[in-house]
């Protein structure tokens, strides 16, 4: 008994063995209709070539022409169900009819509103007994462009996985560069940079070709749609002219490389023109005339490619940096162009497959938008850093400013507490003494004093723009108190009057280089010469004293204060010097 329950459960896991691994055997073979004329009846007496699965059926640019399709197909199991899928690698077929006898079992296709199954391919399920086969035909029409194809079976679970693997894939991609269309629109509104328009465009050109070729907005948008073959044909035309726009832009070619920015102007602009005619022909149904323009819009892109990269090339001089990101990204595109421009023109038996377009084109959107994002952000940083700098400067400046009040104010007060203090007090004591001729004598001497000093501060006749008198004035003064040190003024073509308000600034600079000089360089001579010139005012002011060494000692906080009042107007300051060789500052000044 227990040998014969043994038997039984052998046999039941071997008939479910042979049933799982039923096999299904096919004939397959093909005929090309040149003038699409036959049916479903006449094309029977046809003279089939035999092909295989995964081969590829290449008939190159379709001139109306029409395949047919024979598959015998045969159940080897001999105990289970044999289910299968029958799948068309090309899913950009305008239609597809599946016949079985003389019945039509399926239609999908581009032009048809009805949808595959499945994103990867165009699919139509099989079901034979054991034992049993089937006949089926297939009729396949794609009325414009390049028409191949290749067939095999498939399980439809696996099937299944990777269409949903691939609708996710895309739907995650998508979502990032619909991310990166946002952030770079903020840019936009931020810097008002068309580099970031130019992106956007092509980013949004860029998803609209993902869709339609990845069969994603056949299978899940529009389905009702008829123009997919017009769609992807002119949204990649469009989607390679935005790229090399946004490219022209990124390596300033209007500006670097005039003569390559008007020849991609040109040829992009016959390529709109040839799209324009070719939307004209398809209108009319004039299908035979496509050829020469598409064939025209093949060879202007490859142009397009071509400059691009030469300019790339060249701009490595330039700007490495962005010649670099743009070779990293835009090799991937110049080879597969390349390689279906020249299978086109049947210079290369070997084509590469479209979806290797899909995954360059994401790629080149993340890549730019990335580094378009990292330039801005690195952008900001700089601008940030240069803000504070800004700010610092500002600050140092008032720090400068008030110690510079601070002095003078201290200086006005040493006077006021060190001269006037005292003869006020000796006139106050002459009154209380009744010596009032004596008092009234002084109070002269002290109104004399006051407007001295009061010109020394800031002469009258600086109102009057009369900075030549003024100087001279105050090195007459200075003169008078000096032993053994001498200042001399000269002037060349400088103009008596100058209503610019620096001439109050320069007056005091040069007052306090004259003090530096008599008491840090010990100077005997100090020489101050002015030089009137058609576009500016040039001061130059040199000592004979102990000089210092620029390389080993600061320029201190007087000549960086005189410098920032001197960059304020537009100025130039410089200052030579050496170690008992005196000190020579000259300051240049642009007329305003």
């Amino acid at each position: 008994m227990k040998i014969t329950c043994f038997l039984s459960l052998l046999f039941i896991a071997a008939s479910t063995f042979a049933f799982g691994q039923g096999k299904l055997e096919i004939d397959s073979r093909y005929v090309i209709d040149s003038t699409s004329a036959s049916n479903i009846r006449t094309v029977k007496s046809k003279n089939f070539k035999s092909f295989a699965a995964n081969q590829e059926i290449d008939i190159g640019y379709n001139k109306n022409a029409t395949i047919w399709c024979y598959f015998k197909i045969r159940n080897k199991a001999t105990v289970k169900i044999a289910n299968s899928w029958l799948c068309f690698d090309n899913y950009h077929i305008d239609s597809l009819v599946v016949y079985e006898g003389e019945k039509v079992l399926k239609i999908l296709g581009d032009r048809t509103s009805y949808q595959s199954p499945f994103l990867t391919s165009l699919a139509f399920p099989i079901s034979l007994d054991p034992g049993k086969e089937s006949i089926f035909y297939v009729k396949i029409k794609k009325q414009i462009s390049k028409l191949d194809f290749s067939y095999h079976l498939a399980d439809g679970n696996e099937l299944t996985r990777k269409s949903n693997l691939m609708i996710a894939v895309v739907s995650f991609f998508i979502g990032v560069v619909f991310l990166l269309i946002l952030f770079n629109t903020i840019l936009l509104l931020i810097s008002k940079k068309k580099l970031f328009l130019f992106y956007i465009l092509y980013s949004i050109l860029s998803i609209i070709y993902i869709l339609i070729s990845t069969n994603y907005a056949k299978q899940l948008l529009f389905p009702e749609f008829l123009y997919y073959s017009e769609g992807r044909m002119y949204s990649s035309c469009f989607w390679i002219m935005a790229l090399t726009s946004f490219l022209s832009h990124y390596l300033n070619l209007r500006k670097f490389e005039p003569i390559k920015y008007r020849i991609i102007v040109g040829v992009y602009t016959l390529n709109v023109c040839l799209i324009v005619v070719t939307i004209i022909q398809l209108y009319l149904g004039k299908y035979d005339g496509l050829k020469l323009p598409m064939l025209l819009g093949y060879f202007n892109f490859l142009i397009g490619l071509v400059v691009i990269l030469w300019s790339t090339i060249l701009h490595l001089r330039i700007n490495r940096p962005i010649a670099i990101y743009i070779l990293l990204s835009f090799l991937p595109q110049i080879v597969w162009g390349t390689g279906v421009i020249l299978n086109f023109f049947g210079l290369t038996p070997v084509s590469i497959d479209t979806d290797w377009l899909v995954y360059i084109c994401l790629y080149e959107v993340l890549f730019f938008g990335y580094i378009l994002t990292k330039n801005y952000i690195d952008t900001f940083q700089i601008n940030n850093k240069l803000v504070k700098e800004i700010t610092t400067e500002k600050e140092k400046s008032l720090q400068a400013i008030t110690q510079v009040q601070i002095r003078e104010r201290r200086s006005i007060a040493n006077i006021i507490h060190d001269n006037f203090g005292s003869k006020l007090a000796y006139i106050l004591q002459m009154i209380q003494l009744k010596n009032i001729a004596f008092a009234e004598e002084n109070i002269k001497v002290l109104a004399s004093d006051i407007r001295e000093i009061s010109h020394q501060i800031l002469p009258k006749s600086l109102d009057e723009g009369a900075l030549i008198s003024s100087l001279n004035s105050q090195v007459v003064s200075l003169n008078t108190g000096l032993i053994g040190a001498k200042i001399d003024l000269f002037t060349y073509d400088f103009p008596e009057k100058i209503e610019n308000v620096w001439i109050y600034d320069l007056y005091l600079i040069a007052l306090e280089i004259i003090n530096n000089a008599l008491k840090h360089g010990n100077a005997g001579s100090v020489i101050l010469e002015l030089y009137g010139y058609p576009d500016a005012y040039v001061f130059q002011f040199s000592d004979n004293g102990k000089g210092f060494d620029l390389n080993h000692i600061s320029k201190g906080f007087g000549l960086e204060n005189i410098e920032k009042r001197i960059k304020y107007y537009k100025g130039e300051f410089e200052i030579n010097s050496r170690p008992g060789e005196g000190t020579v500052i000259q300051i240049t000044i642009p007329h305003i």
